[in-house]
C-alpha cells in the first residue's frame, strides 16, 4: 500500500533526475534501446563480466549486476532496474550518464573489450568511447 510519503518522496526522485538530465545538451538512449541493451548483455553474460556505471545525480561509480541473469519483468523493466546494483537501490534508465566495461576483472580476469564493442553494436547505434583499459557506453552527451 503507498502512503502520501511513499508517493511524494517517488515524485521528488524523478524530478532530482529531471533537473539532473536538463544539464546535458543531449540524451541518447531511449527505454527500448535500453531493454535491447540489456537484454543482449544477459545473453552474453559470459563475455560481459563486469560493468561500472555513473548516475546523473552524482560523481560515485557503482556496478551493475547482470551476471546473476536477471529477467525482465522481475529484475529490469521497460523504464530502470530493480536493485541488481552496487547502490541497492531501484536505478531509472534516465539516471545513468555512461556504462563503464573495465578491461580488468580481477589480478587474473580480463574481459574481451573489442568483443564486448561487437556485441552492443550488433544491437544498433550507440555511442561508444574506449582505450586499452575500458569501453565507455555514453547515454548522454554534454
Amino acid at each position: 500500500m503507498s502512503t502520501k510519503k511513499t508517493i511524494h518522496s517517488g515524485e521528488q526522485w524523478k524530478r532530482e533526475i529531471e533537473k539532473e538530465a536538463i544539464k546535458f545538451s543531449q540524451p541518447l538512449m531511449s527505454n527500448s534501446k535500453w531493454v535491447r541493451l540489456i537484454d543482449t548483455l544477459v545473453d552474453n553474460n559470459e563475455t560481459v563480466q563486469k560493468i561500472f556505471f555513473k548516475k546523473i545525480q552524482h560523481e560515485n561509480m557503482g556496478e551493475l549486476y547482470i551476471a546473476d541473469n536477471p529477467s525482465y519483468g522481475f529484475e529490469y523493466w521497460h523504464a530502470g532496474f530493480e536493485l541488481n546494483n552496487s547502490f541497492g537501490e531501484p536505478l531509472q534508465f534516465n539516471e545513468i550518464e555512461f556504462l563503464s566495461f573495465p578491461r580488468v576483472i580481477n589480478s587474473s580476469s580480463y574481459q574481451d573489450l573489442e568483443k564486448i564493442s561487437i556485441i552492443i553494436q550488433n544491437i544498433g547505434k550507440f555511442c561508444l568511447e574506449s582505450d586499452e583499459n575500458e569501453l565507455k557506453l555514453i547515454c548522454y552527451r554534454k
